[in-house]
């Protein structure tokens, strides 16, 4: 888990039929989350870009890149593992691959209150383990071999299309990104890659990854329904 950085962040939602075709590229349009019909300009620079830029602003590793709207305006934002381990949020807009905003996140400092109030005690422990989380990504994100960019460009050639979003995930056994491409054909698609060989480990549509999610948690719910009445035996 990353430091929580300032500032509220939209989410962006790409719609069917929001795709132009601009002089042969593919363009995605980042529609408004409120469900109205004004939509952001089209990002002209490609996550690729949008990588480069802001590593160009805070060299380091870039974990994490969103396709935004900004009162209109499509706006690219990119969690950055600085070389001398802070996290930054880079802002770059969508047109020009301008620099539009770095902010340093601040560490967790933890409650500075009462140390014998309970209240106080949980949330200096829930810091801790954030901070814990934090180095544990971090430490995984530097070793590495693919990087952001280079997985969106393999998610491109499994699923042709648009990226809007790349995220780093970091499991037990071993960390992908998780790629989300707007397809030409209007359809939205996650695509995995493994972060150390670079390999597309999954491809589906977002339905059918909202059924596997549903799948999963069916399957949990069951082994601890099992468990629980193999204790009660």
């Amino acid at each position: 888990m990353k430091p929580a950085l300032t500032g509220r962040r939209l989410l962006v939602t790409v719609a069917a039929g929001t795709l132009l075709a601009a002089g042969g590229a593919t363009t995605a349009l980042a529609a408004r989350d409120d469900g109205r019909d004004d939509r952001a300009p089209a990002a002209k620079v490609t996550a690729e870009q949008a990588a480069a830029a802001a590593l160009k602003a805070a060299p380091g590793r870039v974990a994490e890149l969103d396709l935004d709207d900004e009162d209109g305006r499509a706006v690219w934002e990119a969690d950055v593992l600085a070389a001398d381990g802070a996290w930054h949020e880079v802002r770059i807009d969508g047109g020009d691959a301008r620099v539009l905003g770095n902010v340093k996140a601040a560490p967790d400092q933890g409650d500075q209150g009462d140390q014998g109030d309970q209240g106080d005690q949980s949330d200096d422990q829930g810091d801790e383990n954030d901070g814990r989380d934090d180095a544990a990504e971090a430490k995984a994100l530097d070793g590495t071999r693919v990087t952001a960019a280079q997985a969106a460009a393999n998610a491109l050639k499994a699923a042709p299309g648009t990226v809007v979003s790349v995220d780093f995930e970091r499991a037990g056994n071993g960390s992908s990104w998780d790629v989300e491409v707007a397809g030409r054909n209007g359809e939205e698609r996650e695509v995995t890659v493994d972060a150390a060989t670079g390999k597309v480990t999954a491809n589906v549509t977002d339905r059918e990854d909202d059924r596997n999610d549903a799948d999963d948690t069916a399957d949990d719910t069951a082994d601890d329904t099992a468990d629980d009445t193999a204790d009660d035996d």
